[in-house]
């Protein structure tokens, strides 16, 4: 044990990393500021500028937009999950909201820990994973490596909810200056304020209620029971009209698997309410993008803007009547997968070359992590213990301004979902594993035997993404090239973990692209 420890932090050393055991808790000149922005349930079609025209103009006209960005696993709390680990749901353990924050592996483990060890300053604001509350002693409990913690309590609330402040409970009422997203952005620009007059660099997630719909309560307003926009922005987007791509109320859906094939063609009435739930959710987005604005500012002012780097992403997709889908976001279609997915990065952090203003090689939700420890300086992926989490995500730093170590074209991810407890849903989905691509997807599902369980009876899909973008042939029964070559992947990829040449391989398990 001691050679191999003695080994470990040679290898460490060699890489210019801090060994597990090594006090990195002065802070590295030079070490950026991050910021972490996501939105909740946020369609990559509703990240468009004449919704988010801050959001564009101060990050992605700036920055870098990952045009072919994915989530592993659409829905909140395995996403989320895998932002502050960097790896596959079948790694961390969180499979689906059902399993949620008490199924997570190593939760002393998590990107706040190392940034914390090494020398940042940890702050989070918003929402954090499901299930938290219910899985610590107090609801009220500061999470594992956060210096700073302002989170929201209970379910979606847009008024009248509870925040954890360094854990002590505060309540927030129905007044206008208690609307989520404001005390959300007000906390997120006084910490920047704050936080960055100290000598440590800061890490802070920003992260968003908006645009999820209201849980169990009803505002009121024409919006209430869904997202609720500020009461400035009422009016805004009443008229937009819900978007229509092919596969919307698609008219033919038996090449499908049940739980999509089963569904009847949405109604005139069911399509009305679906255009107002669209109209709020983009009205909703305004003050996110306000909050971005501000955050921006506020960087400026302090003079760390030159200093910080700032993503923005949502944490899955969702269903607007796509493929009959009226609502939802767990389905590894186009729209429960893709995201907006943006990263501004001054000069000095991009390494060589001129910035990229767009990549469209396959990336994800898995490659925060690895991103941000290494603009950190090269951190590890260790606990104080010494334990180290393999991540399975890339460092995306090479693709800001194009130079070595960018991500390959070719890439391959996994999209993955677990309901837990061998018990399907309501619509008898299970599980799935699936292979995506730039050019193509391969999804392999369980479905309800009729039984109540989950033994084996699978579906599958098989879509050519080049030619036929919005799914609406399935190619399992066809002839498609690439599926014997999709197959294989997808059978390496759903038990992968690490990345060759980077870590260690696991247990004799293959490697993630």
């Amino acid at each position: 044990m001691a050679a191999a420890a003695t080994l470990l932090a040679c290898l460490l050393a060699v890489a210019g990393l801090p060994s597990p055991g090594q006090d990195a808790n002065a802070a590295t000149p030079g070490k950026p500021n991050i910021v972490l922005i996501t939105t909740d349930d946020q369609t990559l079609a509703s990240y468009a500028p004449h919704v988010m025209p801050n959001t564009t103009r101060l990050i992605a006209d700036k920055g870098t937009a990952f045009t072919n960005a994915i989530v592993t696993t659409p829905l909140c709390c395995p996403s989320r999950a895998s932002m502050i680990t960097g790896q596959y749901a079948h790694n961390h353990g969180v499979t689906s909201n059902r399993l949620n924050y008490q199924a997570l592996e190593e939760k002393d483990n998590t990107l706040p820990v190392w940034l914390d060890r090494a020398g940042y300053k940890t702050a989070h604001v918003g929402k954090y994973l499901n299930g938290y509350e219910a899985a610590v002693g107090s609801p009220t409990e500061v999470a594992p490596g956060w210096n700073v913690w302002y989170t929201t309590l209970g379910t979606t609330r847009y008024y009248d909810y509870d925040v954890s402040a360094n854990g002590k409970r505060v309540h927030f009422r129905e007044r206008d200056k208690d609307y989520v997203t404001r005390v959300i952005n007000k906390k997120a620009v006084s910490l920047v304020r704050r936080m960055t007059r100290l000598k440590a660099p800061l890490y802070l997630q920003v992260d968003q209620r908006a645009p999820h719909s209201e849980t169990g309560v009803d505002s009121g307003g024409r919006c209430g029971g869904r997202a609720v926009p500020d009461r400035e922005d009422k009016e805004l987007f009443e008229d937009e009209l819900l978007p229509q791509p092919p596969s919307f109320n698609e008219a033919d859906v038996s090449d499908k698997p049940p739980f999509v094939a089963g569904r009847p063609p949405l109604t005139a009435p069911k399509i009305k309410k679906m255009t107002k739930r669209h109209s709020c959710e983009l009205a909703a987005l305004r003050a996110v993008d306000r909050g971005v604005q501000k955050i921006v500012k506020a960087l400026k002012k302090t003079g760390e803007l030159r200093k910080t780097v700032i993503a923005f992403t949502s944490d899955n997709g969702f269903f607007q009547g796509e493929h009959r889908i009226p609502t939802g976001k767990i389905y590894p279609y186009e729209e429960g997968i893709r995201v907006p997915f943006l990263i501004r990065a001054p000069e000095r952090y991009r390494g060589s070359g001129e910035r990229v203003p767009e990549v469209s090689a396959p990336v994800a939700n898995i490659d925060l992590a690895p991103t941000f420890l290494e603009l950190a300086g090269g951190v590890n992926s260790c606990s104080g213990g010494g334990a180290c989490r393999v991540m399975d995500g890339r460092s995306l730093v090479g693709s800001l301004s194009g130079g070595a170590g960018g991500i390959p074209n070719d890439r391959a991810l996994l999209t993955e979902f677990d309901v837990g407890n061998n018990t399907a849903q309501e619509d008898g989905l299970c599980r799935y594993s699936g292979v995506r691509t730039a050019e193509a997807i391969l999804v392999e599902y369980t479905v309800d035997d009729l039984t109540g369980g989950c033994d084996p009876d699978l579906e599958h899909e098989l879509y050519d993404l080049d030619s036929d973008p919005f799914q609406l042939n399935n190619l399992i029964d066809g002839d498609f090239p690439q599926e014997a070559q999709l197959s294989a992947q997808l059978e390496r990829l759903r038990d992968c973990a690490g990345i060759a040449g980077r870590d260690p391989q696991v247990a004799g398990r293959p490697y993630c692209d």
